[in-house]
């Protein structure tokens, strides 16, 4: 990708947000000049030819043993390639460590059977979708308050 200057955009940074988005930033090293794009991994993988680790992803990568890492490396970028994603996170390590399911705690299976039918399987969904983009392998209570409170301001005890 080229700036208006002429010179190639240099990729600086991938950053991992806690809400599923990224922020790439990218230089000019003809004019300095500096810009970040926000999006999730899927809105982001146009922006890339081939697989990209975000530098959280990286980090977690690096701290694992030697013998591990290509296989895990291998493991992700195979899942991303199948699902057309070029950029690659936490969570989707996660994700294709469990290609792409999740597990449901009991207690929050029970909780999701007691919401009405024709909000349940929206809230299957955005649970999931949430629990992956996080790496959880699992959604349990936690998660459903804090999401609950998020979009309808309303979390507490037993509800």
């Amino acid at each position: 990708m080229n700036c208006s200057c002429g010179s190639e955009l240099q990729l600086v940074r991938i950053e991992e947000g806690d809400d599923g988005q990224s922020f790439i930033r990218y230089s000019c090293p003809g004019c300095a000049l500096e810009f970040g794009i926000e999006a999730t991994c899927d809105e982001a993988s146009p922006f890339f030819n081939g697989p990209v680790w975000t530098d959280e992803a990286q980090h977690y990568l690096d701290r694992m043993p030697p013998y591990l890492k290509p296989l895990v490396c291998k493991e992700v970028e195979d899942y991303a390639g199948s699902k057309n994603i070029r950029l690659l996170s936490t969570g989707l390590i996660t994700e294709a460590k469990n290609q792409g399911t999740v597990s449901w705690h009991p207690e929050a299976e029970t909780r999701l059977s007691r919401v009405p039918g024709p909000v349940r399987a929206m809230a299957r969904v955005e649970l999931e979708r949430t629990a992956l983009d996080r790496g959880l392998p699992e959604v349990t209570v936690a998660l459903m308050e804090e999401l609950k409170a998020r979009y309808f301001g309303m979390a507490g005890k037993g509800s």
